[in-house]
């Protein structure tokens, strides 16, 4: 009884230790300097403006930006977003502060998930991969819905988890039959899904449930239990997993949590709320590429290769041992979680026409940890002898992370040198960001040096010092990228410049005199002007909106003579010119 009591508590410390160690890096990688950069467009920008026009209205339920109906998305970002600035005041950190606590929440739980489908060692690590992700901390670190999603499904996996483990494990207090039965646990994974809804609507309910019902099914192959896949497949049992389910105590949860906002919201729009989010933002979204984003069937592989770079230096290795793992695993409910976890995912926005790398964030856990089991078992010391292949591909891999590293320094000295020059003109960037593009040099050689280091280690056969490089690269470039890469580019950011120096109402303005901004839709210039915009397409636009809202300032992007001259006769005089962004050209400020 003592040395079982000692064994507890010395496992209480090592979590107590990895969840300390796990919130300072979030605190590095995910808080510091959140609120040091501007908002950006485009999404940034959309759902700051909302919820700062939901704030000066006082308003919890209608979202609004640029005065109009916002039917994008549900409640709960805004609502995060609302309670930061009652906090901390209007303000960017205001804005993000909310996405940063759900990714730290998720990092937490992908330890949690990972120490109980595998191993303490393997939730840590895949817990660090996470972090040290590019595309989960943009999502983190960014206004935007996709981490509160995540979260809240994630929670909702892992509580299944918890009594499917049980269950495997031989619990006699619950059924072997059926992974998860208890009411307790059913009703708080409906609630987790319930908040999903409010995060994101209907795909916050579609994937969990796709998820938990394909696994629920199949848990007599799962268990080892059965084979037999006419049985696994009846009906009778899809019927029976369905009602183990709790599908009744699920239809309360979310009529109880998510239902009354979406109720009210149409009620307070006339129906329109409901016209938008679901005939517009879902179905149209799925089947046909909007705001110009579609991509092939591969683009989420591609995607998720970047997004975890550069963990996936090793991605041949790391596919190989997950291929192992799936065939001869005795673990079979980690790798079926993750498998199915993964098929929903990749596999139904691989159909979808619209196509976004954080479209399949909350699928991000499940790569984290089959990349964390690859990387565990380096601290397994084998010899080159015993493991000839696994030392190879271990080699290609360092090779290819200082392969990375030249390339990415020489793009930068291209760029620097005359070489570069046509490529600006190319692209329309302006020669004056080159000294902020080559801090991307930085980049080039952390993973220089990590793959020499890596090349190193692995010829005295100290893998597992590998992987702490390896975490460190991966700390150290997200580091980089938000601490001196993205600063650098924020001070570009000139229509976030422009509505704060110029188109802030100061005292009384007339109805009708909001400014008019010409060529260009950039949604942060609604937040950081605190009033409606008038967003013109073209010249015929800005006419018709000199001759009928005579507007008190007029913004044009690229201006023409044709434009100068209908500005002349309505009495604009220009009051300043800027350096556009991020294309070359300039963006001209009229006042009346």
């Amino acid at each position: 009884m003592a040395s079982m009591h000692l064994s507890d508590s010395k496992s209480r410390s090592e979590i107590v230790w990895d969840c300390a160690w796990l919130l300072i890096t979030c605190g590095i990688v995910l808080w510091l300097g959140l609120g040091r950069t501007r908002l950006w467009d485009q999404d940034e920008g959309y759902y700051a403006s909302v919820a700062r026009e939901m704030f000066d209205r006082q308003d919890w339920v209608v979202p609004t930006f640029n005065q109009e109906l916002f039917a994008h998305k549900p409640p709960m970002m805004y609502w995060g977003m609302l309670v930061g600035f009652h906090l901390f005041g209007v303000c960017e950190f205001a804005a993000r502060w909310v996405s940063a606590f759900f990714g730290t929440g998720m990092i937490l739980l992908t330890y949690s998930l990972g120490r109980m489908l595998i191993d303490r060692k393997t939730g840590l690590i895949g817990a660090l991969v996470l972090v040290s992700s590019l595309m989960f901390t943009v999502v983190s670190r960014s206004a935007t819905a996709d981490v509160h999603l995540g979260f809240f499904i994630l929670l909702a996996i892992t509580l299944w988890v918890r009594d499917a483990k049980a269950n495997e494990q031989g619990d006699p207090q619950i059924s072997m039959d059926f992974p998860v039965t208890a009411w307790s646990t059913w009703i708080s994974i409906y609630l987790s899904i319930a908040l999903a809804v409010l995060s994101k609507g209907p795909i916050g309910f579609a994937f969990p449930i796709a998820i938990l019902g394909t696994l629920t099914l199949g848990w007599p192959w799962i268990s080892g239990q059965s084979r037999d896949w006419g049985k696994l497949l009846s009906f009778q049992r899809f019927f029976r997993a369905t009602l183990s389910m709790r599908p009744f105590a699920g239809a309360v949860v979310l009529l109880l949590v998510a239902a009354p906002w979406f109720w009210l919201v149409n009620d307070r729009t006339d129906g329109a709320f409901f016209s938008e989010f679901f005939g517009v933002q879902h179905i149209e979204r799925f089947s046909k590429p909007m705001d110009n984003h579609s991509g092939p069937i591969y683009y989420y592989f591609v995607a998720t290769l970047i997004g975890f770079f550069p963990w996936t230096s090793f991605a041949i290795p790391i596919g190989l041992h997950a291929w192992k793992q799936v065939r001869h695993s005795s673990n079979r409910l980690a790798w079926a979680v993750m498998l199915v976890w993964l098929f929903f995912y990749f596999g139904v926005f691989s159909l979808a026409s619209t196509k976004l790398p954080n479209y399949i964030i909350p699928a991000y856990p499940a790569v984290a940890l089959g990349i964390a089991s690859y990387f565990s078992g380096w601290f397994e010391y084998k010899t080159c002898e015993s493991d000839r292949i696994g030392f190879v591909w271990r080699q290609a891999g360092w090779i290819f992370m200082i392969l990375s590293g030249l390339i990415v320094g020489g793009i930068m000295l291209t760029l620097a040198s005359r070489l570069g020059e046509p490529w600006f003109d190319k692209l329309q960037i302006d020669p004056k960001m080159l000294a902020c593009l080559m801090s991307f040099s930085w980049l080039g050689v952390l993973l220089f040096a990590s793959g020499l280091l890596g090349l190193a280690l692995q010829r005295f056969q100290r893998s597992e010092s590998g992987l702490y490089v390896m975490i460190g690269l991966g700390v150290a470039w997200v580091s980089l990228l938000w601490q001196v890469i993205i600063p650098g580019i924020d001070r570009f950011q000139t229509p976030q410049k422009i509505a704060i120096e110029h188109l802030s109402p100061s005292g009384a303005m007339s109805v009708g005199q909001e400014p008019a901004v010409v060529g260009m839709f950039r949604p942060s210039m609604v937040f950081y002007s605190k009033q409606a915009l008038d967003f013109c397409e073209d010249q015929k636009d800005l006419e018709e909106a000199l001759s009928q809202k005579s507007p008190s300032w007029v913004v044009v992007n690229q201006t023409s003579s044709q434009t100068q001259q209908l500005l002349d006769q309505h009495g604009y005089q220009l009051a300043e010119s800027l350096d556009s962004f991020p294309k070359r050209g300039s963006i001209s400020v009229y006042r009346k």
